[in-house]
């Protein structure tokens, strides 16, 4: 005598799936004889059946019994009219039903799973960026690339025939030194004030990228007085001389 615990099932479609599956029985074509007694010799090894909780689990034995001696009766003569029906269909039709439901759950289950594997982050804090002094015209960051491009064109446009290679020593510090130190004079510069048509390429594009991270920080403010204006730099609130 084992034990046997109907914990480990979600119901009699559960368990019947489980001894179709045992004991290799064609769920289209259901041996009704070895289905129901296999059924009903795993009922009687619950050492702790209630019939409150597991009520479900008993009125599926008496379905069982009932299709299998629907289909041990001979058949009554029939005309070529009548239609010969399965007793097994519903039950055929429940348990795909119910296989198909657990195949949905277990794919379910595993995106589940890997989404758990990731890590969103966390949206950044622009409150500040809203509660800031507003100006009279919004900068979009479009205008800013538009300004280095023009700045790019105008170095490419002056340029000497005469090509020299050397290497480019100007980093992020120094740019946003350069920027920062101008701030300590004049209370507002303009972009084209750091470019004087000898930088090379990598220098614009690194002051650019300096001037980024100084209003991401808070301790720049960019903006324009005018449409297509030029593009002021003030103190933001981080600055500190």
């Amino acid at each position: 005598m084992y034990e046997v615990k109907l914990a480990s099932f979600e119901g009699p479609l559960d368990l019947l799936l489980h001894l179709i599956q045992k004991y290799e029985i064609d769920i289209y074509d259901i041996s009704m004889k070895i289905l129901t007694e296999q059924y009903i010799n795993y009922i009687k090894n619950v050492d702790d059946l209630d019939i409150n909780q597991h009520g479900d689990y008993l009125v599926m034995a008496s379905e069982l019994l009932r299709i299998k001696s629907k289909t041990l009766l001979p058949e009554a003569p029939m005309s070529e009219e009548d239609v010969i029906e399965d007793p097994r269909e519903d039950l055929m039709r429940q348990l795909l039903e119910y296989q198909n439901y657990r195949l949905y759950a277990d794919i379910l289950k595993t995106k589940k799973e890997q989404h758990e594997k990731y890590f969103i982050k966390r949206s950044n804090d622009l409150s500040d960026f809203e509660n800031a002094k507003q100006t009279p015209l919004h900068l979009d960051l479009s205008e800013l690339i538009a300004a280095y491009q023009k700045a790019k064109q105008r170095r490419k446009t002056i340029a000497s025939e005469q090509v020299s290679v050397s290497r480019d020593t100007y980093s992020m510090e120094d740019a946003i030194s350069h920027v920062t130190t101008a701030l300590k004079d004049k209370v507002t510069i303009t972009f084209d004030d750091f470019v004087t048509f000898s930088e090379s390429k990598t220098q614009i594009v690194t002051l650019f990228l300096a001037i980024l991270e100084l209003m991401k920080n808070h301790i720049i403010i960019v903006h324009q007085a005018n449409e297509f204006g030029e593009i002021q730099i003030e103190r933001g609130s981080q600055y500190v001389e």
